[in-house]
């Protein structure tokens, strides 16, 4: 006969001669505090109904009890997790998936377990060989002695790696055959290409110089993918035995490709304080890229916005229109954003940016990272986080969203560039930058903190100043036409007097 399912509240009264309680599939039956007992009633022959139903009864309390112990299992073990979470090998959350392969799947080397394997990556692993061997060798060590302490010294550190990539892709993936190969080789090739592109370039072996060469923005687009990380604890190791290699350099670097512009010492030395605690390149170059914004929310009562209109949408155009002048910030962090109000306009300042293929990528995956690291039980609600932080944490989002909510039309796209909020040449066209924007605007990408805070700023500008918002409208709309009609006037004046003379 089947056994009878026990549900929560709905004790079956079955004769338990011939039929016992069975809890939920998927849940151990038995605890190890009442196992003894639920043992002994197993073997229990029940004579009578009566008896069969307290049994019955006593099963339900038993199985209870062990599904109790099931969920505080799981309960504790995803607590742990969550004390952890800013610091995992996070996966793509699906509104950055839905954006497409070319913003999620590596184009030519696999960093990590999630995409190890794939055909199309097969020719890098080649160029990880040669790493290793560029690694040892310049190592300073005796050959034996450099790999067996460079690729003890990775194992030491793959068990707290394993642990920060997701549980299910690990159970596939063995150990000694799979992990530790995988962790030391991704850790030499990324090493070997930091170490080319900021420091001695004579150390790396020629074939992989050349395959760095002529693989660059692929390789540079590779590792800054959210699924294509390693541990900062892996890199460091293998780091310790390069020391010409210097993680702070190689992210400088990037930003520089990002906004196309140098990155000065004393900016640079900002960032210091808190390096350490990016799990991953990804997150290392966020930060630098992001630096810090020390403006304050404005807290004057009687110039707060109206909360019945404070969803809007404006483009470039109509912020020109209002009076605001967009300008790019003094410094490329992308935290770096605000308004200003004067008397009669405003200035809102952020930070520039060079857009390609290769840099929408990173801001995709910067994004990305903003979005899967911060662990459920910190977040907040976002009335309360404008006032307590400075928005470093969704500055990326921030960005994202205020540059999408400037564009609706192309028009707005070559405003922002003749104000040099979009620069450098070879980059995105007017209709590609558009519909990169506004597919961004599609995907639930977070609005940040900064985000906002601005539109407060601009709304608040708009209702206690909106004689100007209309005195500056209605000249920028008309001043052409003005100044065609003076210019007219004043050749008729000109024609008239020389005739009356």
């Amino acid at each position: 006969m089947e056994p009878q399912v026990w549900e929560p509240c709905n004790y079956q009264l079955a004769d338990c001669s011939t039929e016992h309680a069975v809890w939920i599939p998927d849940i151990p039956v038995l605890c190890d505090y009442e196992s003894t007992e639920m043992a002994c009633f197993e073997e229990t022959f029940v004579a009578s109904s009566r008896r069969g139903q307290q049994l019955v009864q006593y099963a339900a309390t038993v199985t209870s009890k062990a599904a109790f112990c099931v969920f505080e299992s799981k309960s504790q073990e995803l607590d742990s997790e969550n004390k952890l979470w800013r610091d995992k090998m996070h996966r793509y959350p699906p509104s950055i998936r839905e954006l497409g392969k070319q913003y999620t799947i590596p184009k030519i080397v696999s960093i990590g377990p999630y995409h190890h394997g794939l055909e199309h990556l097969k020719k890098a692993e080649e160029a990880k060989h040669v790493a290793a061997y560029s690694c040892i060798k310049h190592s300073g060590l005796e050959l034996d002695e450099a790999v067996r302490k460079m690729y003890d010294a990775v194992v030491s550190v793959s068990g707290e790696a394993r642990s920060l990539y997701d549980t299910d892709t690990m159970a596939r993936i063995d150990d000694e055959k799979d992990f530790w190969p995988m962790m030391f080789y991704d850790a030499c090739f990324l090493v070997q290409f930091m170490l080319r592109k900021t420091k001695k370039k004579s150390t790396i072996h020629p074939w992989l110089s050349s395959f760095f060469k002529c693989n660059k923005d692929d390789i540079y687009n590779d590792i800054m993918l959210l699924e294509n990380q390693l541990p900062r604890v892996v890199i460091e190791t293998l780091e310790r035995f390069t020391p010409a290699v210097s993680l702070r350099s190689f992210a400088t670097l990037l930003r520089s490709i990002l906004q196309n512009s140098h990155i000065s010492k004393d900016l640079e030395a900002t960032s210091s304080a808190i390096l350490y605690k990016q799990p991953h390149l990804l997150g290392y170059v966020r930060f630098i890229i992001v630096g810090t914004n020390k403006s304050e929310r404005r807290q004057d009562p009687d110039k707060q916005p109206n909360n019945k209109v404070k969803s809007f949408s404006v483009g470039a155009i109509e912020l020109a229109e209002m009076g605001i002048r967009l300008t790019p910030s003094e410094t490329p962090e992308l935290a770096h954003m605000g308004f200003k109000e004067g008397h009669l306009s405003a200035e809102l300042f952020m930070p520039h940016i060079a857009l390609n293929c290769l840099n929408a990528s990173f801001l995709v995956n910067m994004a990305a990272f903003e979005i899967t690291s911060k662990p459920a039980g910190q977040k907040k609600e976002i009335t309360s986080k404008l006032m307590s932080d400075h928005g470093e944490d969704t500055a990326v989002c921030s960005y994202i969203q205020l540059l999408g909510m400037f564009m609706d039309r192309e028009e707005d796209v070559r405003e922002l560039r003749s104000k040099r909020i979009l620069q450098g040449g070879g980059g995105l066209a007017d209709k590609e930058t558009l519909d990169f924007f506004t597919s961004l605007q599609g995907v639930s990408v977070t609005m940040g903190t900064l985000y906002h805070r601005t539109i407060d700023d601009v709304e608040i500008y708009k209702q206690n100043s909106w004689m100007c918002v209309k005195a500056n409208t209605f000249l920028y709309r008309h001043t052409k036409t003005m100044l065609t009609t003076f210019s007219v006037i004043a050749t008729l004046i000109g024609v008239y007097g020389a005739l009356f003379k």
